[in-house]
């Protein structure tokens, strides 16, 4: 069994492997942050402009507010933009990795896991083995991808931890 942690608390360098696939799902998981905050801006917009519609003077305390609310929502609409680029490049970069491995069935576990943010079970079905065995297949694929990147001077290390 892979330990996952060393003894002085370093994290191995599978461990390392498997956090630089996981930039994709971490991309993907601030692309949804961001849509729900833009969402909930312009719905807060739209009451309120229904509202402020029915009244007979408008004052510009609240359509400065307004104005304040539209100007948030498109800065997150332009980070939105930006981390959607981000993740194809991710993607594209961590899909150029697992195709790498040499095992083809650890290199389907690893991009179903990583590029599709599924989960075990669901590959464990879709591939026709054990949970365990999914698993352990994984495990290979990512101390391969470990070796690849020690190996590689063109694999980069760009880890995001937001």
């Amino acid at each position: 069994m892979q330990k996952n942690r060393e003894r002085n608390g370093k994290v191995t360098e599978v461990n390392k492997a498997k956090e630089y696939l996981l930039q994709v799902s971490r991309a993907e998981h601030r692309i949804k942050r961001l849509k729900e905050e833009i969402l909930t801006l312009q719905e807060l917009v739209t009451s309120t402009s229904a509202i402020s519609q029915g009244e007979r003077v408008i004052s510009s305390t609240s359509q400065d507010k307004m104005a304040d609310t539209i100007c948030t929502i498109e800065e997150k609409i332009e980070e939105w933009n930006i981390e959607v680029r981000t993740l194809v490049e991710v993607r594209a970069e961590v899909m150029a990795v697992i195709s790498k491995v040499s095992n083809e069935v650890c290199r389907e576990i690893l991009y179903k896991r990583y590029c599709q943010s599924k989960k075990w079970e669901e590959i464990a079905i879709e591939m026709d083995m054990s949970y365990r065995h999914t698993t352990r297949l994984h495990g290979m694929g990512l101390q391969e991808i470990e070796k690849l990147m020690n190996v590689s001077l063109n694999v980069p290390m760009n880890i995001d931890y937001h």
